[in-house]
């Protein structure tokens, strides 16, 4: 709520001259006003030896910035925080309580996703750089901390980080990779090496192992077409079969009952 004469902090979107007096139109939910609110407060981004490098936010509830810099002498994250956290507290005061998480930028993509995923700890990870995207495991009691109030805390770091982030619990992941290891050990050809490098890179069925071209197995798998075509038509029996499986697990049931 605000009322005349109030000092206000605000980005300006646009300025509209087609009205009789110009409009300047403000925000105080973009981003923007979250990274200059920093440049204010803090002296090392005004003199360019912090960089903001990212910035996300849930306006009113949370925000996520990545700092860096080129002066080994210099950390980013403390030159943010400041003495006591007084320099954050400034900016979170003045966004009426938003909850800021500062991280430092990593080039690495793993590295700085787990990061961004702070304060919940990862266990392991899986990274599909061709996709974009990182599949996070992190243990049973940190699965809530993870994801977040209504999942805000995943969803601004992957805005963050411009990574699609998957994350599942310890007991969940083990679940799935059980599950898998049971359809793509039906498929003749397979060894126990393929399978875990298959589950490694995203194949967790049957159906999806079928679904594959034939190049993608070949590269995965590092053996010929011609093979990788075999285990494909190979995993198209393999269906057949678990169906019929399930056809008549499905028929006795009834007569059980």
């Amino acid at each position: 709520t605000y009322r005349v004469g109030d000092t206000i902090h605000a980005f300006v979107l646009d300025i509209n001259r087609s009205a009789k007096l110009p409009q300047v139109v403000l925000s105080r939910t973009h981003k923007f006003l979250l990274m200059k609110l920093f440049e204010l407060e803090v002296p090392e981004i005004y003199e360019g030896i912090v960089q903001i490098e990212a910035c996300a936010r849930v306006p009113g509830h949370r925000a996520k910035i990545a700092v860096s810099t080129n002066d080994e002498s210099v950390d980013p994250v403390g030159a943010c925080v400041g003495l006591r956290g007084s320099r954050v507290q400034a900016v979170v005061q003045e966004l009426r309580g938003e909850a800021i998480d500062i991280i430092p930028f990593n080039e690495d993509p793993t590295r700085f996703v787990i990061d961004a995923i702070a304060p919940a700890n990862v266990s392991k990870f899986i990274l599909d750089s061709q996709n974009n995207c990182i599949e996070l495991i992190v243990p049973d009691d940190q699965l809530s901390k993870a994801i977040g109030r209504h999942g805000q805390n995943v969803r601004l770091a992957a805005q963050l980080t411009g990574w699609r982030i998957d994350i599942f619990s310890e007991s969940r992941h083990e679940e799935i990779n059980s599950k898998a290891r049971g359809e793509l050990s039906r498929v003749d050809g397979l060894d126990e090496d393929d399978i875990d490098i298959l589950i490694r890179n995203g194949y967790l069925s049957l159906e999806k192992f079928f679904d594959a071209t034939e190049d993608d197995i070949a590269m995965i798998l590092d053996i010929e077409e011609d093979h990788a075509k075999a285990l494909i038509d190979n995993a198209d029996r393999a269906i057949v079969a678990m169906q019929e499986e399930e056809k008549e697990l499905g028929e006795e049931l009834p007569g059980e009952a």
